[in-house]
């Protein structure tokens, strides 16, 4: 932000005048400036209301998009899953959207949707999608889906990521392959859930930060060499027994594909471990940014999606944020969001969530941190001045820079998780809002997931 400049000298006969009139006209000068500052933000009251009162102005925003991408600066916030449930319902009872797909396993998603009638709300959340969403916010969208699905008006559950998510689909796939085969079924349930716990043996061994270990990538390409060709056996006993697989399910002719295209992902997932931070992302997010595109051509053609991920998976522009890992600032990564943005353009709309301040739980130990208020300089701040406990801003409309809206086209920080950290830290990002974004809520305060339920 540009610092405002200040007289430090002036003529003594114009002194007295000068003392008098500066402070009315420049607090004039600001009310005015920070009225049409504020004519940016849009005031979202709840986070559960069934009554979109508050949520209106987004109907002129949003019709003619067919895809509706809702992001967050950090997993585990209460306050996130809460508002994502409620944009969610209002798209899908305003706007006509009919699919939400979690960045969590394809087929994990696919099975428990398919299977919910024999599941619990809970038990649909902890099938199909990761743990770091398991919170009873979260459940509050389940339990919709699960009621939408009795009506003409369902609002189906997808999931894109080539991840291992849970162990639902390997179960499931297993005894629908045991139908035809019952030794190539419990073969395949053996070998999977081995091939997992090798892969993730290796990672817990080495951590995270493990981008210059050579030792790691070998023992990742052992894991691989060893896989594949177990995995690559059991397409092609699939694939020649197709018709007996497809009549042993004959609910949803999908399950096939689905299954075939979850198998072939396990071994891209193994791979993935052979790369550095950077490299994995982008291989990772290059696979979900193909299975969007072929959830979209071939499971659900014609209808329209939101997508629910982290911020760095859906930005338009990432590669071009800056991002201090470790201390020091770098590139960040060729995201899923930009690959997706280039083909849909203006068919598209990326909402990015971000907190000012509050308590949040790290990832894997689900610790307990404190989050203090951002300071001056950052996105949070800025828009914490409207006033607002929940501020939306609309940046899609704004085509040029004024005064007004002049923080939307050059640089900001912001606050970021990064690639590698556990935690929330502030201004560790930095990015132009409009470059990244159609769309920006920040919320004042925000608690951890409600986990105990």
């Amino acid at each position: 932000m540009k610092a405002i400049k200040r007289f430090t000298g002036m003529i003594a006969a114009g002194l007295a005048i000068s003392l008098m009139l500066a402070p009315v006209n420049t607090s004039a000068a600001n009310a005015q400036t920070n009225a049409a500052m504020k004519g940016n933000f849009q005031d979202i009251k709840s986070l559960t209301s069934s009554d979109y009162k508050d949520l209106e102005f987004l109907k002129p925003i949003l019709k003619d998009k067919t895809v509706v991408s809702l992001g967050e600066n950090f997993h585990r916030v209460a306050e996130y899953s809460s508002m994502k449930t409620r944009l969610i319902k209002y798209l899908h009872e305003e706007l006509g959207f009919d699919v939400i797909a979690f960045e969590s396993g394809l087929g994990d998603s696919f099975l428990t949707y398919e299977n919910m009638d024999s599941l619990t709300p809970k038990q649909m959340m902890q099938g199909s999608i990761f743990p770091i969403w398991h919170s009873k916010e979260t459940q509050n969208l389940f339990e919709y889906i699960k009621k939408q699905s009795k009506t003409d008006k369902p609002l189906y559950l997808a999931g894109y990521d080539m991840q291992f998510t849970s162990g639902y689909f390997t179960q499931f796939v297993a005894q629908w392959i045991a139908k035809v085969d019952k030794e190539q079924g419990q073969d395949y349930f053996n070998f999977e859930m081995q091939a997992m716990t090798d892969y993730y043996g290796v990672l817990n061994k080495y951590g995270l930060d493990n981008d210059n270990n050579p030792q790691v990538k070998q023992e990742i390409k052992k894991v691989k060499d060893e896989y594949e060709p177990k995995y690559k056996a059991l397409i092609q006993f699939m694939t020649d027994h197709k018709k007996e697989l497809v009549a042993a399910y004959p609910k949803n002719p999908h399950l096939f594909e689905v299954a075939v295209k979850t198998l072939e992902d396990r071994v891209k997932f193994i791979e993935m471990g052979m790369y550095d931070t950077r490299g994995s992302y982008e291989f990772r997010d290059r696979i979900m940014t193909e299975n969007v595109e072929w959830l979209m051509k071939e499971l659900y053609p014609g209808k329209k999606v939101i997508l629910w991920a982290h911020n760095d998976h859906l930005a338009k522009n990432t590669s071009k944020i800056a991002v201090k890992e470790q201390g020091k600032w770098t590139n960040s990564f060729t995201s899923m969001g930009e690959l997706l943005n280039k083909k849909l353009k203006d068919k598209e709309y990326v909402i990015g969530l971000y907190m000012n301040s509050g308590q949040a739980s790290t990832i894997t130990t689900q610790k307990l941190f404190q989050i203090k208020p951002m300071p001056k300089g950052s996105l949070e701040h800025l828009f914490m001045q409207s006033g607002y406990k929940i501020a939306f801003a609309d940046l899609s409309k704004h085509k040029s820079p004024n005064k007004n809206n002049a923080w939307m086209f050059k640089p900001m920080y912001a606050a970021e998780d990064g690639m590698t950290s556990e935690i929330i830290e502030p201004m560790v990002m930095k990015f132009v809002p409009k470059e990244q974004y159609d769309g920006i809520i920040v919320f004042d305060k925000v608690k951890e997931p409600t986990t105990k339920y």
